[in-house]
Formats: structure tokens, C-alpha cells, sequence
């Protein structure tokens, strides 16, 4: 189900038994990409031991990609799990906070 996420998104992050891994998949718009790790990064310092293990996909762009009406009908495939930093109300992207929340 992550993997579906491939296509769109600029990177992966893994954190698993406290230690983040990322794999790069495309360059992202000036350091958007370092300030969400950054981020992930915070809170396993601020939290040591409380962040379970993930594996997520991120997209650094500005505009939402996973579209509410490509999975209306009964039997599409759940959408894959996306984190952006743009949402709206036909996407189904997962806002996560912009790499300017994590302080630019």
C-alpha cells in the first residue's frame, strides 16, 4: 500500500527501533524535503522511544495529488497514503505540517 505512494512522492522515511532511514526519490523545491526530516528528527528527541515504528511517503510540492474521485467507485483501491503539505477538500492527501511550521 505504501509503495503505491511511489510515483508522486520525493522521499521515504522509515523509523524503525528508534533510527530514521530515508530514501530520495526526486529533488525536492528548495529544502522542503530537509525541514520535514528535520521535523521527524525533533521529535524523536523530544520523545525518545515513544515514536513507533513507520514507514511514510512524502510529497514536498504545493499541490495535493492523491484525488478524491479516482477511489469513489465501489471497488477502486484505497488510496495510498500520501503525507503533503497541501490538502483540500477533493484530495486525499495527509497534511502534514510545511517544512515553514518546523522553522524555516
Amino acid at each position: 500500500m505504501v509503495q503505491r505512494a511511489n510515483p508522486t512522492a520525493h522521499f521515504r522515511l522509515i523509523i524503525a527501533d528508534g533510527k530514521v532511514y530515508i530514501e530520495k526519490f526526486r529533488k525536492t523545491f528548495q529544502t522542503r524535503d530537509v525541514y520535514t526530516i528535520w521535523g521527524i528528527l525533533q521529535l524523536l528527541r523530544w520523545y525518545p522511544g515513544r515514536l513507533p515504528g513507520l514507514e511514510l511517503m512524502f510529497d514536498c510540492d504545493d499541490s495535493p495529488v492523491i484525488q478524491s474521485s479516482d477511489y469513489r467507485a465501489p471497488n477502486s483501491s484505497t488510496p495510498p497514503p500520501l503525507f503533503a503539505c497541501c490538502g483540500s477538500e477533493s484530495t486525499m492527501d495527509i497534511a502534514f505540517p510545511a517544512w515553514s511550521f518546523w522553522g524555516w
